[in-house]
């Protein structure tokens, strides 16, 4: 055999040598794969079957006194709160010690559900405040132990939603000799509170809410068509407040008002900026928020003489709203105009609902109908009154 040949023989064998090395190697890379693979099983095989020690280990006191911890433990609501969900627990035939599994579950949730709607000893809104309770500490196991519950068991559970306070128990307009004697000037308080008094006068004669009536601003006391009118916005992000886009809207400031010297009063108070608010001892606080306790002297007031009783209705800042929608019927204002000036969405015939229609004199003339004859002496001395203050 020559050399040359016994060269090409033995790089014809590196050539296998490498095919085999290769083959090797892609089996050796199959198996480790595969290994791998059968170690991720392995794993997760055993995170599941930990789960499934823990979750049985896991009673419903166990996350019950986790949930108490989280809300305050020496809270008052908060154990108020744990002793309901132990109660409707127990009557779902579940002692605290047994697994929490068993209490996470559509089946018991409905069955507790259906126990809070046939209650007789408690009313709809302390119905309505238990399940809230109860889906709390559903959503609370869910939140500590993602891995383990899911929300889902909440689907389906019926709706138990509080009755809104107005609907429980509505505003109430006060009555002729309330009205009396809650502008009686003898008993003083507007005197020392006049801020409180041309709020409550802005409200008998335009029907505006309590946060509109006092977040005025100088520059919304404008001069339209030369009448002078409130123009009532919301462009004071965090402290102007307006309900609905109706309560944004002009209003003309009645007579009665200009007569008890509404404009002077301004005028004494107002300095230079009219981005001020007219009332802003009564409506910010020492930091310049919003004062979230506005009239709470006017309820105070209201309980001195008398008239904030619950057994009488619900009687607060709001009764002058209700006031001047009843008085402006009586007086014979078209309800179109009653809804613009209060500010509501008008409830009149097609052709009558564009207040665009409507000029500010032909609105002017409307609210001038509105007269509060059983105030006509307060009103005089109370005019005299605010001439000093």
């Amino acid at each position: 055999m020559t050399l040359k040949e016994s060269i090409n023989n033995l790089e014809i064998q590196i050539i296998k040598d490498k095919q085999q090395l290769l083959r090797l190697e892609r089996e050796l890379n199959k198996n480790q794969q595969l290994t791998i693979k059968i170690l991720q099983q392995i794993c997760q095989q055993m995170q599941m079957t930990q789960k499934t020690q823990y979750t049985k280990r896991l009673s419903i006191g166990e996350v019950l006194e986790r949930y108490r911890i989280k809300n305050g433990i020496d809270s008052e609501e908060t154990k108020r709160k744990c002793k309901t969900i132990a109660y409707y627990s127990n009557k779902a035939g579940l002692e605290l010690k047994c697994e929490y599994t068993k209490f996470h579950r559509d089946v018991i949730l409905l069955k507790i559900f259906n126990e809070i709607s046939d209650r007789k000893d408690i009313k709809g809104d302390q119905k309505a405040k238990h399940a809230r309770w109860i889906i709390s500490f559903v959503k609370f196991a869910v939140f500590a132990y993602p891995d383990l519950y899911k929300t889902d068991v909440l689907v389906g559970l019926p709706s138990m939603k509080k009755t809104p306070k107005s609907a429980k128990c509505p505003h109430t307009p006060y009555t002729d000799e309330q009205l009396k004697s809650i502008f009686d000037p003898n008993k003083k308080f507007f005197y020392y509170n006049p801020e409180i008094f041309w709020g409550c006068m802005i409200a008998l004669f335009t029907g505006a809410r309590k946060n509109a009536a006092f977040t005025l601003q100088y520059k919304d006391i404008i001069l339209k068509d030369g009448i002078w009118c409130i123009n009532f916005i919301e462009d004071s992000p965090g402290i102007k407040q307006l309900k609905t886009e109706e309560s944004e809207r002009i209003v003309p400031i009645h007579s009665a008002l200009l007569k008890m010297g509404f404009l002077e009063y301004i005028n004494r108070k107002h300095k230079n900026n009219d981005q001020d608010f007219i009332f802003k001892k009564t409506c910010l606080t020492s930091k310049g928020n919003l004062n979230p306790h506005i009239t709470r002297n006017f309820f105070i007031y209201l309980k001195d003489i008398g008239v904030k009783n619950p057994e009488y209705g619900r009687f607060d800042f709001h009764s002058f709203r209700k006031n001047a929608n009843i008085m402006m019927e009586k007086c014979g204002i078209l309800r179109p105009y009653i809804d613009k000036i209060i500010g509501w969405m008008s409830r009149g015939s097609e052709g009558e609902r564009s207040y665009s229609n409507y000029s500010i004199k032909q609105v002017s003339e409307q609210l001038e109908l509105l007269r509060y004859d059983c105030l006509k002496t307060e009103f005089k001395r109370w005019q005299k009154i605010m001439s000093k203050i």
